[in-house]
């Protein structure tokens, strides 16, 4: 694909008619287009993906035409807003071009109503007649596939993303993009279909319990599906929050007035979560305790008055502790006193006697009573031993929080000091730290929530899966539904099988010429990898090891993301000019449009990335600010960048708005 000439009227910032020609000379391949930062570089990127895929990824991206050009017209007038494009592909010419009218319904309204939309796609066939295409919407999704969209157009302060440590599943999904592998991926979607509806059949002659199991299988996994959905946004949003806490610390340790407080306030967190673990120890320790012998406060009242009342029996004679019961039936037995008088029936000296027997208690309860008084002082020692345990954890949990505190405050006196720090607004980098951090958690906990659920649903969705397979032994029919059913199965495993294989291999053809690229430009002894699990790392070799570097500068892991990015383009090159016949992958030539690629290069890194940006592909587009067209940058474009661009904002309207501008200065 080669690009000659963008054209855009009334699109968003861009007021009337502006266009731009793009370098076509095989040794001026660099258009550069120059613009301040909300001057419309953003916007003119878009211009592509609103143009092939009406997408746009703008803030409002509901409002396509210009406010002034809105403002400019009488009530119910039509404003169009149009972008189009000029461009060559596999040798024949295209005219592809995006219009939305919008009618204005007030006169303070400055977005309109859209009215009318139209798409067109011409081209020059082979007798030099013009003709459209019939559905342009897929064509141009085939020139320029919408999965390739983040490959060749991209923002350049963004792409070191691919090296983060969250970057693998990025890196694998640009190489399966750019690879053209979606006949396999078509392919093992088609079979997932054709295995449910072998299912179906099973469901329609298999038993009503086979129905119903199936019937639940199917609301199972379309609830897992849903979940894992939401478990993949908030993933992503917990990603983007994290990449943004890690470049707001990342800046706040960069600043010499904020390095130490980090470092400091880095120390007392650790301390702060072993202390909490402390606490939890102490907290588990006090519940065995309670557990144990909680009860003993509650049933002291009982045991007390228990005692009392025995003791008070005891001051009335009802429990003897001097005369007891047998000894005065062996005094009536030998009818005799112990003072010598003879205890005969009848007489009165023997009906005194009797009346002992009455007052004096049984052995039993003699004994049972004096057991409970017993008991009474072992009680109190164990209460009282509980009381000094307790005392002693509490006493130890009192110091781990008042310690907790103090770290605490000394936590909120560094961030209170950062916030008050007034170089680079590192107040406000503070503020937003906290802001990030609490986002995380809640994010975290979210994520948590709903694996857990996915885990229960699946595990209900295998026993489900077992109780099918027992049932669909019940039905011939249902049997050889299932036999097909396996057999889709077994060959979508074996075709994701040979994706997987594929894709490896292209890895491995990136991972080279990643590797390449990357020491071309750096000047460090360092090497880019691509590894199985599709991390793009940054190493250097220490003695006889591989070592993965600790720490990558943003210039570095940009450098290592453009050298990515370039190796793919590189690739498509080749197997589109290749001899060779590939049933999964034809290839293409494809331009690359780059905002802002040296945003955090050094001048030496800068001039590297500058030299090397027309071997990068066919055509290339950079969009860049005037503070990043340094000395290190203009000069070496002076003689490769064949033309040049600059998008002039005015502000002196009532509406902003912005042209675009050819320049011919000089390097």
């Amino acid at each position: 694909m080669e690009l000659k000439r963008l054209e855009v009227e009334n699109f968003r910032q861009f007021y009337g008619t502006q266009e731009v020609s793009f370098s076509l000379e095989e040794s001026n391949n660099v258009t550069v287009v120059h613009g301040d930062n909300g001057a419309g570089k953003t916007t003119l990127l878009n211009t592509f993906l609103w143009l092939f895929y009406n997408e746009l990824t703008l803030p409002q991206p509901d409002k396509i035409a210009t406010e002034r050009a809105l403002d400019e017209v009488s009530v119910n007038s039509r404003v169009p807003a149009r972008v189009k494009l000029e461009f060559k592909d596999q040798g024949r010419q295209y005219t592809a071009e995006r219009k939305q009218v919008f009618q204005k319904r007030s006169q303070t309204d400055l977005s309109g109503v859209q009215v009318d939309e139209d798409l067109t796609l011409e081209y020059i066939d082979e007798r030099g007649n013009h003709k459209q295409r019939n559905n342009p919407k897929s064509a141009l999704k085939r020139i320029l596939p919408q999965r390739l969209r983040e490959i060749f157009f991209f923002d350049g302060e963004t792409i070191s993303e691919l090296t983060a440590d969250d970057g693998q599943e990025k890196v694998q999904s640009a190489i399966r993009n750019i690879m053209g592998l979606e006949i396999l991926e078509r392919a093992i979607r088609h079979l997932d279909a054709v295995e449910g509806r072998f299912e179906d059949t099973m469901d329609e002659y298999g038993s009503n319990e086979l129905s119903d199991l199936v019937s639940k299988k199917q609301d199972i996994k379309s609830k897992i599906d849903s979940l894992e959905n939401e478990r993949e946004n908030l993933q992503q949003s917990r990603t983007e929050t994290e990449r943004e806490l890690t470049q707001t610390e990342e800046r706040l340790s960069e600043l010499e007035d904020s390095r130490e407080l980090q470092e400091e306030r880095d120390r007392l967190r650790t301390n702060l979560d072993n202390i909490d673990t402390d606490i939890e120890n102490i907290d588990d320790e006090t519940g065995s305790v309670i557990s144990d012998s909680g009860h003993l406060p509650f049933a002291m009242p009982a045991v007390e008055e228990t005692a009392r009342m025995l003791q008070e029996k005891r001051r009335k004679g009802e429990i003897p502790s001097e005369i007891k019961t047998q000894f005065v039936e062996d005094l009536l037995d030998i009818e005799e006193c112990i003072c010598g008088r003879p205890l005969h029936h009848g007489s009165g000296a023997r009906e005194e006697v009797s009346q002992w027997r009455e007052r004096a208690g049984s052995t039993e309860l003699e004994e049972a009573a004096m057991n409970i008084v017993g008991r009474l002082s072992e009680i109190g020692e164990r209460q009282t031993d509980l009381y000094d345990d307790i005392d002693e954890l509490l006493a130890e949990r009192s110091a781990k929080r008042d310690r907790k505190q103090k770290l605490q405050e000394q936590l909120d006196e560094i961030s209170e000091t950062l916030s008050e720090i007034e170089t680079e607004d590192i107040g406000k980098l503070e503020e937003r730290r906290q802001d990030l951090k609490s986002d995380i958690e809640e994010l975290s906990k979210s994520i948590g929530g709903v694996e857990r659920e996915i885990n229960d649903r699946e595990e209900t969705l295998s026993e489900i899966e077992e109780d099918i397979s027992d049932a669909r032994e019940e039905n011939e029919v249902a049997n050889q539904a299932r036999r097909r059913a396996r057999t889709a199965g077994y060959l979508r495993d074996q075709i994701d099988a040979l994706f997987k294989k594929y894709q490896d291999k292209v890895r491995k053809s990136v991972n080279d010429k990643v590797n390449q690229t990357f020491q071309s430009i750096i000047e460090k002894e360092y090497y880019a990898q691509i590894s199985d699990e599709y991390a793009l790392r940054i190493l250097k070799d220490v003695g006889d090891t591989e070592q993965e570097l600790v720490a990558k500068s943003t210039g570095e892991r940009q450098v290592a993301s453009l050298s990515f990015i370039a190796s793919l383009v590189s690739l498509a090159k080749n197997q589109y000019e290749s001899d060779q016949d590939t049933t999964y992958f034809t290839g293409g030539i494809y331009p690359m449009l780059m905002d802002s690629p040296f945003g955090y290069l050094d001048p030496t890194y800068q001039r590297r990335v500058s030299q090397k940006l027309p071997e990068m592909a066919e055509q290339v587009v950079v969009l860049v600010t005037e503070s990043q067209w340094s000395d290190a940058v203009a000069g070496e474009l002076a003689d490769i960048a064949g033309q040049r661009y600059k998008l002039q904002y005015h502000d002196e309207q009532k509406y902003e708005y912005t042209e675009i501008v050819p320049t011919g200065e000089t390097y």
